[in-house]
């Protein structure tokens, strides 16, 4: 007795031919231009009809990924990442091919079958020309490799965009970033960037500051740092936007702390009774008075877990640490911060309403959470005030001002507020118990100046 086998996506012919056809699903078809993927096969029956079908099944899905993931316009690849993949496609398929062909023959009929069905260019070059050179490191593997290692995780919204910001910027100054060999970068590629950076507009019309445009230059710097390391090009490659000048020697000096100004008093206070009244959403008060209390950063704040809060402590903090869901900014960011005053009674309110969560603020607990908490800050306190240079930041100001006028020493004002310390000493020794008690005295102290 004969078995009749229908395989899926298989259709009969004329003269017992075989096609695989399969529908592109809708998004996909708009983007290829083609409704079906159909491509006539060799066999006719048994199991090298069911071997090809399975071939041309994982051809199509591979087809599919690639046309979904230029449709998100993300994860673009570079042509290494392009030639990588072609080349683990075209052995996987040298490999499968069955019969009494040497490995030059196989490779060879291959590549003529792959290119009568209008193939990758790409993997018809990886299965026909085995010895072919790769393509060389460029400013995309850079980019890749810098948002894989230095912002996985749950980075927010803000990081992600400023990378593409910063990566648009060097498009429009350079080119296209797959275009851009590293070994191929000059120190003429770095004046031409700072140059194109300094004349960008933002928004209101104002011109990029230089201090923008050195934090912009840095993180291409450290792009290109990353790729020279970890693609093993310290003999082939230099980083040309090491030690790139920014200000010119004449302009006057401006430091980042003075690009914000602490909250005037009338404004604290207004912030103060609207924070603690109704609101919408109680957690945003809660967070505000955090912030004010402590000179935490957002982030900070808002991604603290019930078990880094610590009211029953001798003396109660918070700690700011790195966590699956929140990466701090350096490593001094990863401290304790002492609460006093309303700072801790919003600390206990916080961890009742956050009862039978992890999180101790649950409804930002997200990618982008900061960012919501912010935009959400300051259509509060625009309300009292329209300076551009009073933002929800500024509470660190006042703290720091807070800390000043109360004559706190300056290594017990970096610890709270999260700032490099000088010497080793500062940094490495002294028990936690210490610390803590030095910081909470040094922090009565600043709300009491305060009052």
């Amino acid at each position: 007795m004969v078995m009749m086998m229908k395989l899926k996506h298989v259709d009969e012919l004329s003269g017992g031919r075989k096609r695989f056809r399969r529908r592109y699903p809708k998004a996909v078809s708009q983007i290829l231009g083609e409704e079906f993927f159909q491509v006539p096969m060799r066999a006719r029956d048994g199991a090298a009809l069911v071997n090809e079908q399975e071939n041309l099944l994982a051809e199509y899905e591979k087809l599919v990924a690639k046309a979904l993931r230029k449709a998100a316009g993300a994860g673009q690849l570079s042509p290494l990442q392009h030639w990588r993949e072609a080349t683990a496609e075209a052995e996987a398929m040298v490999a499968a091919i069955k019969g009494g062909l040497d490995e030059g023959d196989r490779r060879d009929v291959l590549a003529e079958d792959l290119h009568q069905r209008g193939a990758d260019p790409i993997l018809v070059k990886a299965v026909a020309q085995t010895e072919a050179e790769e393509p060389p490191v460029t400013l995309l593997d850079a980019k890749n490799m810098y948002q894989e290692q230095r912002m996985g995780g749950a980075t927010g919204r803000n990081q992600k965009n400023r990378l593409e910001r910063v990566c648009r910027r060097v498009e429009g100054a350079l080119g296209p970033l797959q275009k851009l060999a590293i070994v191929d970068l000059k120190r003429a590629h770095g004046r031409k960037l700072r140059d194109f950076m300094l004349s960008q507009r933002k928004s209101d019309g104002s011109l990029l500051s230089p201090l923008s445009v050195r934090r912009e230059l840095d993180m291409v710097r450290a792009i290109v740092s990353l790729a020279i390391v970890e693609f093993d090009l310290k003999a082939k490659a230099q980083n040309p936007f090491e030690g790139l000048e920014v200000i010119k020697a004449d302009a006057s000096p401006e430091s980042e702390w003075e690009r914000r100004d602490p909250l005037p008093k009338d404004v604290i206070v207004a912030m103060r009774e609207r924070m603690t009244g109704k609101l919408r959403e109680p957690a945003l008060g809660l967070i505000w008075r955090l912030l004010e209390g402590t000179g935490c950063r957002g982030a900070e704040v808002v991604g603290l877990r019930v078990e880094d809060v610590f009211i029953d402590h001798p003396y109660p903090h918070i700690w700011v640490r790195w966590h699956e869901g929140r990466r701090v900014k350096t490593k001094v960011s990863i401290r304790a911060v002492s609460l006093v005053g309303d700072a801790l009674e919003a600390a206990r309110e916080a961890l009742r309403l956050a009862q039978g969560h992890d999180m101790l603020f649950p409804r930002y607990a997200h990618e982008g959470g900061p960012d919501a908490v912010s935009q959400a800050l300051m259509k509060h306190l625009r309300k009292f005030t329209k300076d551009k240079r009073h933002v929800a930041y500024s509470l660190r100001h006042n703290m720091k001002d807070l800390l000043v006028t109360a004559g706190v020493p300056q290594r017990d004002e970096h610890r709270i507020l999260g700032h490099s310390l000088g010497g080793v000493g500062d940094r490495v020794y002294g028990g936690g118990e210490a610390r803590l008690k030095a910081a909470t005295e040094a922090m009565q102290r600043a709300v009491a100046s305060a009052r």
